[in-house]
Order: C-alpha cells, then structure tokens, then sequence
C-alpha cells in the first residue's frame, strides 16, 4: 500500500492566492512549483533553492522594488539565487507569521507583469474631486489652499478630494496670478508658415 505524501500548508495556501487569478496554472517541479499566466511564470514556491535552506514564495516586481523590499525589511525579504538580480523577490514563509493579505498583493503585481494585455485588469479610475470637478464643470473649483493643504501633502489624495467637495463654495478662490508683460507673446512675430 502506498502511502500519501502531504503537501506542505504554506504551498497549498499559495496555491489558492495565484490559481484565484485568471487563467493560473501550477506546475510542480520537485520540491518547487511555480505559477504560470498563458506559459509566463509569475510566481514561484521555493523550498531550499539552491541550498539556502530557505521558504519562500517569490514574485517579480517592478523595476528596483525588489531592492527596497529587502532593505526596509532584510530578515522578510532577500533576492533569490539565480533569479533575484532579473527582477524577482522573495518572501520568507519560515520566518514568523506570514501576512496573506501581502502574499495576495505582490501576486496580483507580479501577475499584472507577466499576464497578457487582454488578461489585465483595467487601471482604477482617477478617485480625485477637484479633477471631477473640473472635467465635467469646466472651470476649476474654489478651494482654500490652506485647508486643502494639510491634506494634499500628506499624500491623502481621496481625503483632499472629500474635503475639496465639502469646501467648494465657502473658500476664497484660487486665481492664477497674471504674466508680467515680458513674457506676452505676440502672435504675427512668435509664428511664420512656410509656404
């Protein structure tokens, strides 16, 4: 009677995360799997690849992500043998507890890279008010830079946008300030047609 090997939990759960992706494939290769889109591999399962003695989920990434990855967090994250200088990043699944949601997140990303056009998801639309408003009112819409400030800085751009909405019509308008007369150009010297 043989018996039945089981497979390791962290590769089952990762499976779930890349296969719940259009057109995922798995494909096991020894004590590695990776995961395909249309042929393309846009993850891997890495157990003691290369005689690290390291677990670890890897994923491609944008170009130099992969190095801030590894320097903001060096005992999560490392560049794997072999594929880590092309782009690819790993994902430590021995170290700790491994946060799904991440996991999830950096297989979409890597996915979006490796997966045709006609795969990819269409960008999410621009969510910013003040851009809302001008496009479909036509002028720009009366703000207070001091009250929008503080929000816009902070890199918040849905809040600025809430808060542009609330303070559209109490604020003083904003005005572009006028050209001095030097930079007024005339229109019969600044273009000459050729015939």
């Amino acid at each position: 009677m043989a018996t039945r090997t089981r497979e390791d939990r962290r590769l089952r759960l990762l499976s779930a995360v890349c296969l719940g992706l259009p057109e995922a494939e798995r494909t096991n290769c020894g004590a590695h799997a990776d995961f395909r889109v249309r042929g393309k591999i846009f993850a891997y399962f890495l157990r003691n690849h290369g005689g690290d003695g390291i677990t670890a989920a890897c994923f491609k990434t944008r170009l130099g992500e992969h190095i801030e990855h590894v320097k903001k967090s060096p005992d999560r994250f490392y560049l794997p043998r072999f594929i880590g200088r092309r782009g690819w990043l790993g994902l430590r699944l021995d170290q700790g507890e491994i946060n799904w949601d991440e996991i999830r997140a950096l297989a979409a990303l890597s996915y979006e890279l490796a997966a045709p056009k006609s795969l990819r998801a269409p960008p999410p639309p621009i969510a910013n008010a003040l851009m809302a408003h001008v496009l479909t009112r036509g002028t720009p819409p009366n703000i207070s830079v001091s009250r929008a400030a503080g929000q816009i800085l902070d890199g918040n751009l849905l809040n600025a946008g809430r808060l542009a909405e609330q303070h559209l019509s109490s604020a003083a308008p904003i005005r572009p300030t006028a050209l001095p007369e030097a930079a007024h150009i005339s229109g019969s010297s600044a273009l000459r047609i050729r015939r």
